[in-house]
C-alpha cells in the first residue's frame, strides 16, 4: 500500500472535513455515502488516530489516544436495515459471500487476504467498496476494515484506499483513509478482544497498513461474517475494474479455538454479470472470489 505520511483528523463532523468533490447520479442534501449507503453527516466522525469507541449505556463514547472522551453519540434505529438484500448494479451492495453463526459460540477471529485491483477504466466519481465485514445479528450494524475506490464521507477521489469503519443504527464512525496502490496485498482482519454478558470488545484494520486499526468496547455481539463487493454511481462495466478479486486464506475461528464447518452462501447480480465463488469453502485458507 502507498501510505502518505499518517495523520489525526481529530473528532470532527462532515461539515469539517475536507472532502473530494464527487457527482452522483442522485445528489442527497445532508446525506453522505459511506459503506451500508448515504447516511446524515452529522451523524458521522472520524476517530482520532489511535483512538476507539466504548459503548456506555445506550451511548457510544469517542475516545481519543489518550483515553478523553471528544464525542458522544446516541445511536438510534434506522427505517429499514440497509444491507440485507442485493441491489442493483448502480448501488448498495452487489454480490457477496456470507455466514450466519448461529452456533451459540462467538466468532473469535475472521480476516482474509486480497489484492488492490487495478483502478477502473471510466472513472465519474463513482464509488467501490470491498470489504469483511462482521454485523450483528439484528442487521442494525456493522464493523469493516474497507479497500474504497472513489469518494465517501471518509474522503477518497480516483484511487484506492483503505479505512476502518464501525456502522451502529444511524450513527457512523471510521479511521482516515490511507491510499493505496493497484497490486497492493491487504489483510483486513476483524477480532474479538474479550467479553462480558452481553457486551464484547472488538478489533478491526489492515493489518499490514498503519493507522487503519480501531478498537470498539462495549459492542453488541458481530454474528454475521460477509465478503462483500458494493458499489455506488456505476452506469457501465467499465466502471469496476478489470478481472476479478479472490479474497483468499479466509479465516474464521469461534471464541474457544474451534474452527466451524462453514458453507458460505452467496448472492451475486447476474444480469449485470457481477458475481461471488467459493472456489474453496469452509473455515480454514478458504478462497472466494468476486468477479465483475
Amino acid at each position: 500500500m502507498h501510505a502518505p505520511a499518517m495523520r489525526s483528523v481529530g473528532i470532527v463532523t462532515l461539515a469539517s472535513i475536507l472532502l473530494v468533490p464527487f457527482t452522483l447520479a442522485i445528489p442527497i442534501v445532508d446525506q453522505f455515502l459511506a459503506p451500508g449507503g448515504y447516511r446524515r453527516g452529522a451523524n458521522m466522525m472520524a476517530v482520532p488516530l489511535g483512538g476507539r469507541l466504548t459503548h456506555v449505556g445506550s451511548d457510544i463514547h469517542v475516545m481519543s489516544a489518550n483515553g478523553t472522551v471528544v464525542h458522544i453519540a446516541t445511536p438510534k434505529p434506522l427505517g429499514s436495515p440497509t444491507a440485507t438484500a442485493v441491489s442493483p448494479e448502480q448501488t448498495g451492495w452487489i454480490t457477496y459471500a456470507s455466514w450466519l453463526n448461529n452456533l451459540g459460540v462467538p466468532i473469535g477471529s475472521f480476516g482474509t487476504n486480497w489484492i488492490v485491483p487495478p483502478v477502473p477504466a471510466s472513472q465519474h466519481g463513482q464509488t467501490i467498496f470491498l470489504f469483511n465485514s462482521i454485523e450483528p445479528g439484528t442487521f442494525d450494524g456493522i464493523m469493516q476494515p474497507v479497500l474504497q475506490y472513489g469518494p465517501s464521507a471518509a474522503g477518497g477521489g480516483a484511487f484506492w484506499a483503505v479505512a476502518t469503519w464501525y456502522l451502529l443504527q444511524d450513527q457512523t464512525f471510521f479511521t482516515t483513509p490511507v491510499k493505496v496502490n493497484p497490486g497492493q496485498n491487504l489483510r483486513g482482519a476483524l477480532s474479538l478482544v474479550g467479553s462480558s454478558g452481553t457486551t464484547f470488545n472488538y478489533h478491526a484494520g489492515f493489518t499490514n497498513v498503519a493507522g487503519t486499526e480501531l478498537d470498539i468496547n462495549g459492542s453488541p455481539q458481530l454474528e454475521w461474517a460477509t465478503l462483500t463487493l458494493e458499489a455506488y454511481g456505476v452506469t457501465a462495466a467499465s466502471d469496476y475494474p478489470l478481472g476479478s478479486t479472490a479474497f483468499t486464506s479466509v479465516g474464521l475461528e469461534l471464541e474457544n479455538g474451534a474452527r466451524p464447518a462453514i458453507s458460505w452462501s452467496t448472492v451475486n447480480d447476474a444480469p449485470d454479470g457481477l458475481s461471488t465463488t467459493i472456489n474453496v469453502g469452509g473455515s480454514v485458507n478458504a478462497v472466494v472470489t468476486i468477479k465483475y
